[in-house]
C-alpha cells in the first residue's frame, strides 16, 4: 500500500489497477478485484480480450523496432507498469529504444 503516492485511495477501484487484474498483475487491491470479478461476470471474454490487446501491442512494437527501425516510443495513457509493456517487447526483440510512459492518473505512478 505504501508504493502509491499520498492521496491515492486503494479502498476505491481504479481503472488502471483493474486493467492490471485483467493482465494478471500484482498492483491491485480488493476494490479493484471486486470490479474485475463483476466485469468478468458480465463479460466472460473480457480477460481474453485484454490479453489479446496486450499481445497485439507487443507484436506491433517488435515489428516497429525490428522491421521499421523505430527507436523512440511515447505511450500516452499507459496506466500501471504491468506485464507486457513496450520496454519489455523492445528488449525481447533484442533492440534498444527510448520509451516515455505518460499518464495523469496518480495511481499509475507508484513512485
Amino acid at each position: 500500500m505504501d508504493r502509491f503516492p499520498p492521496g491515492v485511495d486503494v479502498s476505491r477501484p481504479n481503472i488502471a489497477r483493474v486493467y492490471d487484474c485483467f493482465l494478471g498483475g500484482n498492483d491491485n487491491f480488493d476494490a479493484d478485484r471486486e470490479v474485475f470479478a463483476r466485469l468478468l461476470a458480465i463479460a466472460p471474454d473480457a480477460m481474453r480480450a485484454a490479453m489479446g490487446n496486450r499481445a497485439f501491442l507487443q507484436r506491433v512494437v517488435r515489428f516497429l523496432v525490428t522491421e521499421a527501425g523505430i527507436r523512440q516510443f511515447i505511450d500516452i495513457g499507459s496506466g500501471l507498469p504491468t506485464r507486457g509493456n513496450i520496454h519489455q517487447a523492445v528488449l525481447e526483440a533484442g533492440c534498444q529504444a527510448r520509451i516515455t510512459y505518460i499518464d495523469n492518473d496518480p495511481a499509475a505512478d507508484p513512485g
